[in-house]
């Protein structure tokens, strides 16, 4: 087998490597925040954030999460 094929083997590889570790990245992502909205929801402790602050952040967790699943294809 000529060198060319085996490198362009590595190249495949490296490229799936980096898409895996994009979309571990992207899921924990998601999970974050996943978890700092239900924290917003639920928590006595979220409740007691000033309201407009914590609108804002619901807000953005749920476009982030909106964001990750698209990406994720989920």
């Amino acid at each position: 087998m000529s060198r060319a094929f085996v490198k362009e083997d590595d190249e495949e590889i490296s490229s799936f490597r980096d898409d895996e570790k994009h979309s571990k990245k992207a899921l924990e992502w998601l999970r974050l925040q996943e978890k700092k909205l239900d924290f917003l929801l639920n928590d006595p402790k979220g409740l007691a954030i000033e309201s407009g602050k914590r609108a804002r952040w619901i807000e953005e967790a749920r476009a982030a999460i909106k964001t990750a699943r698209e990406e994720l294809g989920l």
